[in-house]
């Protein structure tokens, strides 16, 4: 696929109506327990990419994915386009990054689940996540029944979650800990990065770009295809959409 193609893919995506997901590395057949890091991506950073590499160091996982969503329970598309942030990835993923890139028409993990295993059949999945994404997994607001989806979720797959900003390896596990949460924790794998990465932002990633600072928070590639496509420029939160 080119960016166009790329696009368009992404475009029929969304507008389906069923979870779904889709590949654009081209890579071999997933197969195995896949580690995928749902996110935005906007843009790829160093700390998404040692968090795909801490996952690969999981017991049990065999292979990781960048999973790109279209939808999000929270917010909508700012900053990179879709097609820009698949992109990215590629260009990251083409200098050696073990990681298959995906996209997923699902917001939350429960629907993306079910989006991988229908596309992927001879895979199982592992989630990653960082702390904020892990509070929001618990969150009743986001489920009609959340005790069933969750029951139904962490019963077939893992969740691999690290520390992330303030909230460090203490905090993850007093999260668990929480008496509402306890009951699941058998299924969450805690990692920890370290606080150089665990510091890193998309949001912080986006202001550098905008003010044509330092691209260290994000991987040469990308820093490259920024710069080439006038990414993040006019905002210094990133609000300008671009479009292949």
């Amino acid at each position: 696929m080119d960016a166009k193609r790329h696009a368009e893919a992404l475009d029929r995506l969304d507008a389906t109506a069923d979870p779904a997901a889709l590949r654009f590395d081209g890579g071999e057949e997933l197969r195995g327990r896949v580690a995928v890091l749902p996110a935005a991506y906007n843009p790829p950073t160093v700390a998404h990419l040692a968090l795909i590499e801490r996952a690969l160091a999981v017991a049990g996982v065999d292979a990781a994915g960048a999973l790109l969503s279209t939808r999000n329970v929270d917010k909508g598309v700012h900053g990179a386009s879709l097609a820009d942030r698949v992109e990215m990835l590629l260009a990251a993923h083409d200098t050696g990054a073990g990681y298959a890139v995906l996209a997923t028409n699902a917001a939350r993990l429960a629907d993306q689940a079910v989006a991988l295993r229908a596309a992927f059949p001879r895979a199982e999945f592992d989630f990653v996540v960082g702390y904020d994404t892990l509070v929001r997994l618990f969150e009743a607001r986001y489920y009609d029944d959340m005790h069933g989806t969750l029951r139904a979720f962490l019963g077939r797959h893992r969740v691999i979650a690290a520390n992330r900003g303030e909230a460090g390896p203490d905090a993850v596990a007093a999260f668990l800990h929480r008496e509402d949460v306890a009951h699941y924790r058998e299924a969450v794998v805690v990692v920890e990065l370290e606080l150089t990465h665990a510091d890193v932002s998309s949001t912080r990633a986006r202001e550098a770009a905008a003010s044509g600072e330092d691209a260290a928070a994000v991987p040469s590639a990308v820093a490259r295809y920024i710069a080439r496509r006038g990414l993040y420029r006019g905002n210094a939160a990133g609000a300008h959409v671009t479009r292949l």
